[in-house]
């Protein structure tokens, strides 16, 4: 079977996914390491926070891919009940 090829606003929504992961990845290997080098607090998230509010498409699908994620979690932990029953 062929797949056709991506929307637009799939690879939309797919990149700013992307980008919330990124900016995720950044705040805890790049920012976070930064802040207690200057001897300054850090707060897992403010940095996220900033960047959502500039770009509130990237807050949504952070928050979406949360949804997913636990959601598929949830279905994976019924399906294994299932084949135990």
């Amino acid at each position: 079977m062929a797949m056709k090829p991506l929307t637009s606003a799939q690879k939309k929504a797919i990149y700013h996914v992307a980008l919330a992961l990124v900016v995720a990845d950044m705040e805890e290997q790049v920012i976070k390491p930064m802040t207690l080098k200057e001897g300054k607090p850090f707060k897992k998230g403010d940095f996220s926070k900033v960047y959502f509010r500039k770009v509130p498409q990237v807050g949504q699908a952070e928050r979406a891919l949360r949804k997913a994620v636990a959601a598929a979690q949830r279905d994976i932990a019924i399906s294994f009940k299932h084949k135990g029953s």
